[in-house]
């Protein structure tokens, strides 16, 4: 594929001819000769010229970071020596045995001579010591009378000169060739810190170098010259004080530039550069020539594939401007007439397809947009759902969590409380009868604790029913005005509440509930001005409200304060704040007799919970006021009692407490240890007493009944029943409640026990008349 039309070659001046022949014989085999000497060239002098500058710094470098290493490295050598030095030669000087040859008058030289002979090397440097009193005179030395390190006369006139200044000192001196190092340290006496003798060390300074390269320099020494071709490098010294007045330094001298390790390393490193040079230079010449006929070889393959196959398009790749790119130019120009053959006869079909194809696009489109819809809705669904299990779950093991923990407290709580109560009856007027008063009133407040979780579970399980009746407002106010006036007075608080004469149909235990615990949760935080209690009528509704001048309430807490165990400024768990129980009892009250609650606030300024009660709730007339009769204690009588209990506590102080009561207790830890006893009995019990759980998962409901099967059996009445529990779950309290047994929740008190026991009596008396009570169930 050569041009047969002879080409003029270009004149190149005075390029020989033979080089005009080889360049011009051909275009390619020109251009590839040319290309391949410039780049072979090329990459021969940029490798060699980068990696000699490369090379030849890093060395420089190298060496001088070296010489700079060794340099340090021998300094803190020096300074290790220096420190190791003063510093044995101060404990020395601090001796016990030195002390004791300043005041020996004879045989110092049986121990002194060869207590100091052991110190003629200190940390393998040699060492020369001469130990004199306090004028100077030498009293012993280690030995060392041979040169160098001989103690010289000038040596021991500065010492003389040192001793009374009375403090430690060092020089450098000059000996022949040789400099060393005369330092003294004092022996002081401990009372008047007065020098009492002394200690001349002397030691070479060349031994405390250990670099041979090296040397130390001390203030006022100037330094030898550097010769031309070698470099220095001058370490200042970090020695004791008693070295600091020397100035020391360790200079260290070395070539300037590492002329045989530059040559040895430069010669295989050319050597190695000329054979990637020769690599390149043919890789280069390879990959040249397949560039250079690329373009050859994509026209033959272009035309065998239409060939074979037929034009379906294709298009010759033109590069550059020369023979090659003007036949692919030719070549395109007749694949172009093909097209365009072609293109109007494939114009309809491609219009008709192209709109089939936007037809489906839509439709893909339409169906991948409604199943991203039911897909998301899918989605916000399940979160939904989840969000909504996860909120049951918390809920739920919340639950289970305050029941389980009141179970478990109330078991220990319930057998201090009666074994107490037992004490308190068996003391008297004992002395120390006013310690188990001490404990009643703390079993009060955590009873009182422990209730108010109950009340809780209570609330939550649904047992609680109101008892509407009339209800005078004004009684209740004044009966907490009474109440709590004492007690706000005493924080410095002044309580009162404005007189009504409102009564309203209400439960009184419930509403007086609500409000007392309003009043407690404002004396609680509130530690000064005053506290005001009240009502007010407004369109269609009656509001009570608890205003107080506390510490208040940020806006950010209002919806959570009604929540259980949320308290807001009591982050170290303060049991005279409360357990966070009193406004979620009062939020479950309001719900359950239909009032609405709110509050207002302003941090620091003070808070107004304000109880909404609807209009129609208002009675008609008022309700007379009935002075409430005194708390007569009971009178328990004599009679026998069946207490069933697992906790070997709890049933003890049951047992006791009964019996101190006059009663006879029968105590037994399950139904069937139970039934054991009631058959070596003729009279049946008055009185029957389980706790709600036993071992082994049984309950106190079964063991009753298993009771009342036996005695029924025998043809015995039955006992008055009554189940004692210590759980809050509110399936708990519901099954409970459900069952028509009595109830009490657990810790019940020594009057509780007695007025159990009396109306256990009364019954008895009842079913032997002929009548029989209905057991009722009391509220715990």
């Amino acid at each position: 594929m050569t041009d047969p039309t002879p080409i003029d070659p270009p004149v190149y001046g005075t390029v020989p001819r033979a080089a005009q022949r080889m360049l011009t014989s051909g275009r390619l085999a020109r251009r590839f000769a040319l290309v391949s000497l410039m780049l072979g060239v090329l990459i021969a002098i940029l490798i060699g010229a980068s990696l000699y500058v490369v090379s030849s710094r890093h060395l420089a470098r190298q060496h001088h970071a070296n010489v700079e290493a060794n340099a340090s490295l021998a300094a803190r050598q020096t300074e290790g020596l220096l420190n190791t030095l003063v510093t044995t030669v101060r404990e020395l000087a601090n001796n016990s045995v030195l002390a004791t040859a300043l005041v020996d008058s004879a045989g110092k030289e049986t121990y002194l001579i060869p207590f100091l002979g052991s110190f003629n090397h200190i940390a393998s440097v040699p060492v020369a010591l001469v130990f004199t009193d306090f004028e100077g005179e030498p009293i012993a030395d280690n030995g060392r009378h041979a040169a160098p390190l001989a103690i010289a006369p000038a040596d021991m006139a500065w010492l003389r000169a040192t001793v009374a200044t009375g403090k430690p000192a060092a020089r450098v001196v000059q000996q022949g060739d040789t400099q060393f190092l005369l330092a003294a340290e004092m022996l002081a006496y401990s009372r008047t810190q007065s020098p009492e003798g002394a200690l001349l060390y002397k030691v070479p300074l060349d031994s405390l170098v250990l670099h041979p390269e090296a040397e130390l320099l001390f203030a006022g020494e100037p330094p030898a010259p550097v010769p031309p071709d070698m470099m220095t490098v001058t370490v200042p010294l970090t020695v004791p004080e008693r070295l600091a007045n020397l100035g020391l330094t360790l200079r260290l001298e070395a070539p300037e530039t590492p002329t045989s390790t530059l040559l040895s390393w430069m010669l295989p490193a050319y050597g190695m550069v000329g054979l990637a040079a020769l690599l390149a230079i043919y890789v280069g010449s390879r990959a040249v020539g397949n560039h250079m006929t690329r373009s050859l070889r994509e026209l033959e393959r272009l035309a065998g594939a239409i060939a074979t196959d037929g034009f379906t398009g294709q298009r010759a790749k033109v590069r550059g401007n020369d023979e090659v790119s003007a036949l692919a130019r030719g070549f395109n120009a007749m694949l172009d007439h093909i097209a365009g053959i072609q293109r109007e006869r494939e114009m309809r079909a491609a219009e008709e397809i192209t709109i089939q194809r936007t037809l489906a696009e839509r439709a893909e489109q339409a169906r991948a947009e409604a199943e991203g819809a039911r897909n998301e809705a899918e989605r916000s669904r399940q979160e939904a759902v989840m969000a909504l299990m996860v909120a049951e779950r918390a809920n739920a093991a919340k639950t289970h969590f305050l029941a389980a923990a009141s179970h478990d407290l109330r078991q220990p709580v319930q057998s201090l409380v009666l074994l107490t109560s037992a004490l308190a009856i068996r003391l008297g007027d004992h002395p120390a009868a006013a310690l188990v008063g001490s404990i009643e009133a703390s079993m009060d407040a955590l009873c009182r604790l422990l209730d108010a979780i109950l009340d809780i579970s209570k609330l939550d399980a649904g047992t609680v029913s109101p008892n509407v009746q009339a209800v005078s407002l004004g009684t209740i106010f004044a009966r907490l005005e009474g109440e709590y006036s004492l007690r706000a007075a005493e924080k410095g608080v002044a309580f009162r509440s404005v007189p009504t004469g409102v009564t309203l149909n209400a439960d009184p235990a419930l509403l007086e509930r609500i409000i007392r615990n309003l009043v407690e949760n404002a004396l609680r935080y509130t530690d000064h001005g005053r506290i005001l209690l009240g009502c007010r009528h407004a369109r269609g509704v009656l509001r009570i409200q608890v205003y107080d001048t506390g510490i208040g309430i940020p806006p950010e807490h209002l919806e959570r304060i009604f929540h259980e165990f949320y308290q807001v400024s009591n982050p170290t768990r303060d049991r005279g704040k409360g357990l966070g129980l009193g406004l979620a009892i009062v939020d479950r009250l309001a719900r359950l007799l239909g009032y609405r609650v709110h509050v207002a606030s302003r941090p620091n300024r003070g808070s107004c919970f304000t109880l909404e009660i609807p209009t129609p709730a208002l009675a008609a007339i008022e309700a007379p006021s009935t002075a409430m009769p005194a708390e007569q204690a009971p009178e328990p009588g004599r009679g026998t009692a069946l207490v069933i209990d697992d906790d070997p506590l709890v049933r003890e102080g049951l047992t006791l407490l009964i019996e101190d009561f006059g009663w006879r207790a029968t105590p037994a830890d399950s139904a069937g240890h139970a039934l054991r006893l009631l058959r070596d009995q003729e009279r049946p019990p008055d009185l029957v007493i389980a706790d709600y759980r036993l071992e082994a998962g049984a309950t106190g409901l079964e063991a009753i009944h298993a009771v009342e099967v036996a005695l029924r059996g025998r043809g015995l009445a039955v006992p008055t029943s009554v189940v004692l529990t210590g759980d809050t779950a509110p399936e708990r309290i519901a099954d409970a409640e459900a069952s028509g047994y009595r109830i009490l929740h657990k810790p019940i008190a020594a009057k509780e026990v007695a007025q159990l026991l009396s109306d256990a009596l009364l019954e008895r008396s009842g079913r032997e008349a002929g009548g029989r009570h209905d057991q009722a169930v009391l509220p715990g």
